[in-house]
């Protein structure tokens, strides 16, 4: 993986050429660390920059949340929003939900079920329903406990497959969705579709499901992972969330420059 901030030359070589589309994670991406998930927020610097950004560019949020709560908390108009891990968009105005089975809506009950036992057993569990998928957190369990409710995770993924849902560890999360080919990674390229397929795009996202979209678009995009993993298949990296508001600026500040030349 590349550093960004010791590549800008190469970068900004590349944009120069052509318009381009930038797609962003949410949760330590735009968002700083939280303990409790409920709490993340989009900075106010971050969402400056951002609303500067829309002035010359096409901007996705492609996240894990909710569709309702991611653009509760961007909270930007003309940005285009995908939740679920792109089950649900919304673009020009239009809201569009993909279908789940009957036998996942049941898993899900099932499941449900099961992490609400795990709540009363351990303290610090939040649980996220987002309709069609379930996100148990767990950052705020003692390290005493997290041996054996992880053991109790292993127990409920075991049950996951004759439900036709799949079970996600990342991020101390245990999340639980179904089995469908929709991800960040298929959505990026619907997206990319929709904007008449521009020859340049950026990705930004920190975990394991933003690989999905390192992968679908590692051949034409600057796919940038938040925080190095020589496993990633992001070719580019940044450090941290900071780093991520840091190049986001100089972004601006690049294309400021650019579009005054095209006039």
């Amino acid at each position: 993986m590349e550093y960004v901030f010791k590549k800008l030359p190469t970068i900004k070589a590349q944009l120069q050429k052509s318009r381009f589309v930038l797609l962003l994670d949410f949760d330590l991406t735009l968002s700083p660390l939280v303990k409790n998930p409920a709490k993340a927020i989009l900075p106010k610097d971050t969402k400056i920059i951002l609303k500067g950004l829309l002035r010359h560019i096409l901007i996705a949020v492609i996240s894990g949340r909710k569709l309702e709560g991611i653009k509760r908390r961007v909270n930007i108009p003309g940005i285009i929003y995908a939740g679920n891990h792109g089950l649900e968009y919304e673009m020009n105005g239009v809201i569009k939900n993909t279908p789940i089975s009957n036998t996942s809506h049941a898993g899900l009950k099932v499941v449900k079920g099961k992490f609400l036992k795990l709540k009363r057993k351990y303290n610090g569990i939040f649980i996220e329903d987002k309709k069609t998928i379930l996100a148990l957190h767990y950052r705020s369990v003692t390290s005493k406990d997290k041996p054996l409710l992880l053991k109790n995770l292993k127990e409920i993924n075991v049950l996951l497959g004759k439900y036709r849902l799949l079970g996600v560890l990342y991020k101390k999360t245990f999340e639980v969705r179904p089995t469908s080919k929709k991800d960040k990674g298929t959505i990026s390229l619907f997206i990319i579709k929709k904007m008449h397929d521009p020859k340049n795009l950026i990705y930004i996202g920190d975990g394991r499901t933003d690989e999905d979209a390192f992968v679908a678009l590692e051949r034409n995009g600057i796919t940038i992972r938040v925080g190095k993993n020589n496993k990633s298949k992001a070719k580019w990296y940044l450090r941290n969330q900071k780093e991520v508001n840091k190049f986001l600026r100089w972004l601006l500040n690049l294309l400021n420059h650019r579009d005054k030349s095209f006039r």
